[in-house]
């Protein structure tokens, strides 16, 4: 019965084929909205589980959780880097983490901060940065420019990837950072005093070359040394885990009442871009499940019209003695295969879309890994498989129906 299916699909291809594209569209446009809406979300869960505080400039809360989680948006502007030192010596926080954000590296951020913002995070190869000019370079950003410990690379100012080049100071990458479907995969890490050197040697520079890169070196590393003691450093944010709530509450009722600083909570202001993407996503799936019944439509449309012009060659078969229940599993197998075959191709057309936006989505801070497939995206596919084979299996019931009833 399987090698007679075989062959009744091959006579009968171009109609299967319609069949199969409606099947796939559908499919895919419903696995890609379930599973861009989920990765999102999770992103955003595990990536402000960390902090239970970020402080910065007055301004916008949602920008300055989205440019320090994310490292998208614009800075709000600088504060001072005691800050980081006052916390510190506050007894109140378990870590303060300095962050500043201006440079690119061909569109990738360059992020200067300290060590401990990579905590957990595992290096693919190398060592964690650990003097000015050092730089640690994100999973996507390695690979998206060849990068490997050693080779050196030429920032420049602003987030664009076209601002001014800081062409005497190149930074030396010491480590790649593996894999963590974050946006620390399409980042550059370094340490603070890197931004602060480059800045200050950018403003001054009368471009004078140095004969050795070591010379380089040494002399931001000095810079460094002079912006430590005298403290005239300026960061973006600081990133603050405290000791327990009192301690953050007293935080925040210090820094949130201060009117030159923003103090927020990222797990709250994220859960509000959350809601945002929940109510899209809803959108999504309300706009996927007409596309389903529309779709089923026009699968049994494409069915009856198939049965309809089968009606000879079944006419054909039932006089050659071929009885209607054989009939039935013909045309159920056809349709099976070809809903299997669609299964496939959707499955395949949703992730390849995947791995065309995801540069796009990077840009906005959105980590897409084109691989990850839910268990969800399966029931998905079943249910779609049982949709394709749903009308034919009721037009040749309703058939069989009559034609017992005739007999």
């Amino acid at each position: 019965m399987l090698k007679f299916a075989l062959k009744h699909m091959a006579v009968r291809r171009a109609k299967l084929i319609m069949t199969a594209l409606s099947i796939v569209i559908t499919a895919a446009v419903a696995l890609l909205a379930y599973n861009i809406s989920t990765q999102v979300s999770e992103g955003i869960v595990n990536t402000a589980a960390k902090y239970d505080m970020i402080i910065g400039p007055s301004g916008s809360a949602t920008q300055l959780a989205m440019n320090t989680m994310f490292f998208t948006d614009k800075p709000l502007g600088t504060i001072p880097y005691s800050l980081v030192d006052e916390l510190k010596n506050s007894g109140l926080v378990n870590e303060a983490i300095p962050f500043s954000m201006g440079d690119s590296y061909n569109s990738a951020p360059i992020v200067g901060t300290d060590a401990s913002l990579l905590a957990g995070k595992a290096l693919k190869s190398g060592e964690m940065f650990a003097r000015p000019l050092d730089a640690v370079v994100g999973w996507e950003v390695a690979r998206t420019y060849g990068l490997k410990p050693g080779d050196e690379i030429v920032t420049s100012h602003g987030l664009s990837g076209d601002g001014t080049a800081h062409a005497e100071h190149p930074l030396t990458v010491t480590g790649i950072l593996s894999k963590t479907n974050t946006a620390y995969d399409n980042a550059v890490f370094t340490p603070v005093s890197t931004i602060w050197a480059l800045h200050d040697h950018g403003d001054d520079d009368d471009g004078e070359e140095h004969d050795e890169d070591g010379e380089a070196h040494d002399e931001v590393h000095e810079s460094h040394e002079h912006h430590e003691h005298a403290g005239e450093g300026q960061i973006c944010a600081v990133l603050v885990r405290s000791t327990g709530f009192n301690a953050w509450s007293q935080l925040m009722s210090i820094y949130g009442g201060n009117a030159d600083y923003l103090a927020i909570n990222p797990n709250t202001v994220l859960r509000e871009v959350m809601d945002n993407v929940d109510l899209s996503r809803r959108i999504v799936y309300i706009l996927c499940a007409v596309i389903l019944v529309m779709n089923l439509f026009v699968v049994s449309v494409i069915a009856l019209l198939n049965m309809y012009d089968s009606r000879e060659e079944i006419a054909l078969m039932r006089l050659i003695g071929i009885g209607m229940g054989k009939i039935n599993r013909l045309y159920l197998i056809q349709n099976a295969i070809t809903g299997a075959a669609a299964m496939l191709l959707s499955l395949l057309a949703a992730h390849l879309a995947l791995l065309g936006i995801r540069r796009f989505a990077a840009g906005m801070g959105i980590v897409l890994d084109a691989a990850r497939v839910y268990p969800m995206e399966w029931l998905i596919l079943l249910a779609v498989f049982a949709l394709s084979i749903l009308p034919t299996a009721i037009c040749t019931r309703a058939m069989a129906r009559k034609d017992s009833l005739a007999g």
